[in-house]
């Protein structure tokens, strides 16, 4: 692994500043992970984190489908708005090309 890796940030800032800063630990419920959390203490969960599991090198697209059903609902709307394209804004309906030579 690259020492200069940033991988690892959101880890090892906070476990590299523990002694000079005061640094809190939030509840669980604050951030559920299926690696670490029981499947009984997401119903409590304020938010969901769709972290790695080493185990099962499960695909994260995968994961967000089976732990958070609705994902399908929203990957779905997703995938229609790309088809579609960008809609023209207001301002780009009203202009009106002036070269007629064209």
């Amino acid at each position: 692994q690259d020492p200069n890796s940033l991988a690892n940030l959101d880890q090892d800032l906070p476990n590299n500043m523990i002694h000079q800063v005061p640094i809190k630990s939030l509840p669980q419920e604050w951030l559920w992970c299926e690696t670490w959390c029981s499947d009984a203490s997401k119903q409590t969960a304020k938010t969901i984190d769709l972290c790695n599991n080493p185990l099962t090198k499960e695909p994260k697209l995968d994961r967000a489908m089976r732990i958070a059903p609705e994902w399908r609902q929203y990957d779905r709307k997703q995938k229609e708005i790309l088809e579609k394209g960008p809609t023209p804004t207001s301002k780009q309906k009203k202009k009106v090309d002036s070269h007629s030579e064209l």
